[in-house]
């Protein structure tokens, strides 16, 4: 009976392992900006915040769980950075970073860590609230480091744990009789 047990627990956790594991996401603020003055005057841009402020190119960094912004301004002005997560229903609170950005091209760093395999952030500046509007960039969403579950080792897992299941109810059934056996003389 006790190898029956192991046998089933064995089975459970080998069906655990062939599923994978989740992925832990750091925290902690953090924003730096560094101005470039000898960066050419880039002819397109990724986004235009307003018609003074050009976002020329972004990338997100996973070392540094963050976005590394471009910046392109036609006069100094302050932009804000927001974090934007997935919401759930409910009350929360995020990141807000406001800064100073020189004439010229800059290069702006927001830590902002992926929350449900995404991460985002929003950005405005005077002019852009004056005009009602705002700009963002986004990884957008995200699978895990690792191959889907195959259809073969779906079919195993389910076969594996049948197997356990039946073995187990068999040992169940075999001991509660085996204790009937125990306690009373069979009459047939």
């Amino acid at each position: 009976m006790v190898r029956l047990l192991v046998f089933c627990v064995a089975v459970s956790i080998l069906a655990c392992v062939a599923v994978g594991g989740a992925a832990a996401t750091g925290t902690g603020p953090g924003i730096e900006v560094n101005t470039t003055a000898d960066a050419p005057e880039p002819e397109t841009y990724a986004q235009e915040i307003d018609p003074e402020t050009q976002l020329v190119e972004w990338s997100y960094n996973d070392e540094r769980e963050g976005f590394e912004l471009r910046f392109q301004t036609n006069k100094s002005t302050r932009v804000t950075l927001t974090e934007a997560v997935q919401f759930s229903e409910g009350a929360g609170s995020g990141r807000i970073y406001q800064q100073r950005l020189p004439e010229g091209t800059s290069d702006v760093f927001v830590k902002v860590p992926r929350r449900g395999g995404q991460a985002a952030v929003t950005m405005t500046t005077p002019a852009s609230i004056e005009r009602n509007t705002f700009s963002y960039v986004s990884t957008g969403q995200t699978t895990p480091n690792r191959p889907p579950i195959t259809y073969g080792r779906v079919q195993l897992i389910v076969l594996l744990t049948a197997i356990g299941s039946a073995g187990m109810a068999f040992g169940i059934v075999k001991r509660r009789r085996e204790d009937e056996e125990r306690s009373y003389r069979r009459v047939l």
